[in-house]
């Protein structure tokens, strides 16, 4: 899949493989990888074109960028799924999202239902609070899950937008991995929506185009364990190159058939979650698919985690920085993909 999006991500990646580390230290992606990122049209709120064409750029975009730092493709993955959040909201929604230079805004969103709309006299308002939303401290505006004025039995769910100047942010909890997405915790106090910024979700509107969100997750995922595997070989290249060849795998030795595997694994994973015909042995559940190929991401990066002691000898190596991003982002996809499973029934 090339486009002019494609292209200029693609220019980005070694200079976002070069700052990897920083970002991580930094617990922060620069403004000024930010505002390029912005500039690539990555982040639009409206669709690039036909929706398909769109989730299978997404994808791919998605896995080189994980590939070269783990945070800025888990937040790529997520501001870049949420046009398909913002279809369901009413067309002002997305007027209101066009900025006056007409550039998007990054969205970031939370599937959780922390929140709750009230009817009042004035109109509708909010009050709620969700932890850990990625891409808040770089966002705009959220779209948010709540739960609707109650309209007899049951609990309907809607989605709101917001403007981040209306809500409350917070640094959310440090993790080992995936430090620098930008995730907050997000408090929103008796804030007033408009008619034009909310919709429901639950009977008969119900949603069932919510997959490629869920699938952005888990090619992140795979992305930020094939980076972790080309990083490995990349380092093993070094190591004989300065031997001149002289380093030897010892009798026994099992990395070079636990590399094989993770890369099967990964190669497998992601046919996947792109081809449109699974093999009967395979689950046929879409989203049964993310969840295969968050478990195989996790799987095979730590076979390439534990197949050399020296990933672990150093905070900076990238293999273990990646390991340590997708292991955090696993649970994180797992949590996405019950979420969207649960909306779009």
């Amino acid at each position: 899949m090339r486009s002019a999006v494609h292209d200029r991500v693609a220019e980005l990646v070694p200079r976002i493989r070069e700052g990897a580390a920083r970002t991580e230290a930094e617990r922060r992606i620069s403004t000024e990888l930010l505002a390029a990122l912005m500039d690539t049209g990555l982040f639009a709120a409206s669709h690039l074109g036909d929706p398909d064409e769109h989730a299978a750029e997404l994808l791919h975009v998605v896995h080189a960028l994980t590939g070269a730092c783990g945070s800025t493709g888990w937040l790529a993955a997520h501001a870049g799924a949420t046009p398909w959040l913002v279809d369901l909201l009413p067309p002002q929604s997305r007027q209101a999202l066009r900025g006056p230079s007409g550039a998007d805004p990054i969205v970031a969103f939370s599937l959780d239902d922390g929140g709750r709309l009230v009817e009042t006299d004035d109109g509708l308002r909010l009050t709620g609070r969700w932890t850990r939303v990625t891409g808040a401290a770089y966002a705009g505006w959220l779209v948010l899950c709540v739960r609707l004025p109650a309209a007899g039995a049951g609990r309907a769910l809607g989605l709101v937008l917001v403007p981040v100047a209306e809500c409350r942010l917070a640094d959310s909890a440090d993790t080992i991995g995936l430090s620098a997405i930008g995730a907050c915790e997000v408090g929103v106090e008796d804030v007033l929506i408009p008619s034009g910024r909310w919709c429901a979700l639950s009977g008969e509107h119900a949603p069932s185009g919510l997959l490629p969100i869920g699938a952005a997750a888990a090619m992140a995922l795979l992305g930020g364990a094939q980076g972790a595997l080309d990083d490995h070989c990349t380092q093993m290249r070094h190591r004989i190159d300065r031997t001149h060849g002289g380093e030897q795998i010892r009798t026994g030795d099992r990395s070079p058939t636990m590399i094989g595997r993770a890369a099967t694994m990964l190669d497998a994973a992601q046919l996947l979650l792109q081809g449109p015909d699974v093999p009967d042995a395979l689950p046929q559940d879409p989203y049964e698919h993310q969840t295969y190929a968050v478990n195989r991401a996790v799987q095979a990066t730590e076979l390439v985690f534990s197949s050399s002691a020296s990933h672990a000898l150093a905070d900076d190596d990238p293999v273990a920085r990646l390991w340590r991003d997708v292991r955090v982002g696993a649970r994180e996809a797992g949590d996405l993909t019950a979420r969207l499973r649960m909306l779009s029934v």
